[in-house]
């Protein structure tokens, strides 16, 4: 069981969190900058990701999504629904909300229910390996800081490389992620402060060969009966 850092949420978000166990009942693991920081509190994120291995029709997904009703669709295509929530329509304030389905990357490590039985959370193992891909496709500063604070808890940069290599295959250069970790005139990446910077580029310099991950499981989630029993 994982107790979140909830007080790190905004409040929009915490005013959507009890109806999201329906999402987690239907599969769904939360994934994204999110993820990490219900983990380690390192941080405000404000958008909720969700992944599913399933495919999924939208419109049946958004029968069974109880605040669809104060949602303004963003996204609709095959495997893909993003919504912008209704919070407080007196401050006009909205969370964003995306569901993914047909993620077929599998994972390494094991996600945990929330102390409440709330959410479904990505394990830390896999939250860093999919940020070291991602960052490859549209270089944030968030995302570095994500990595860099999952590095201070005591992960292991070759160990993540390891494991983005066992979700993405071929499609996952180790050697191109290292050098995109030390690179910083990309985007808005100049507004990286030097803690972070030298996080990152002590872990990168430590970095001397890539151990083989296997994967745990082509299931995102997990038994949630087998939990509550």
């Amino acid at each position: 069981m994982l107790k979140p850092y909830r007080e790190i949420l905004p409040p929009e978000q915490n005013s959507l969190w009890s109806d999201l166990s329906i999402v987690t009942g239907l599969g769904f693991v939360l994934y994204g900058g999110t993820a990490i920081a219900l983990r380690l509190g390192h941080r405000q994120s404000v958008d909720f990701d969700f992944f599913t291995e399933n495919d999924f029709d939208t419109g049946q997904l958004a029968n069974k999504i109880p605040f669809f009703r104060e949602s303004t669709i963003i996204q609709n295509a095959t495997n893909t629904l993003s919504l912008l929530v209704s919070t407080n329509k007196s401050i006009d304030s909205y969370t964003k909300v995306s569901f993914f389905g047909g993620i077929g990357f599998g994972r390494v490590g094991e996600p945990d229910l929330t102390d409440d039985g709330i959410l479904c959370v990505a394990s830390l193992d896999d939250l860093l390996a999919t940020k070291l891909a991602v960052i490859l496709q549209r270089p944030k500063a968030k995302d570095y800081m994500d990595i860099a604070a999952m590095l201070i808890s005591g992960l292991n940069l070759a160990y993540g490389m390891a494991s983005a290599q066992a979700l993405y295959g071929n499609n996952f250069q180790p050697s191109t992620s290292l050098k995109a970790l030390v690179y910083y005139e990309d985007g808005d990446l100049f507004t990286l402060d030097d803690k972070h910077k030298k996080i990152l580029i002590s872990a990168v310099s430590a970095v001397r060969q890539i151990p083989q991950v296997p994967l745990k499981s082509v299931h995102l989630g997990i038994d949630l009966q087998q939990i509550k029993n």
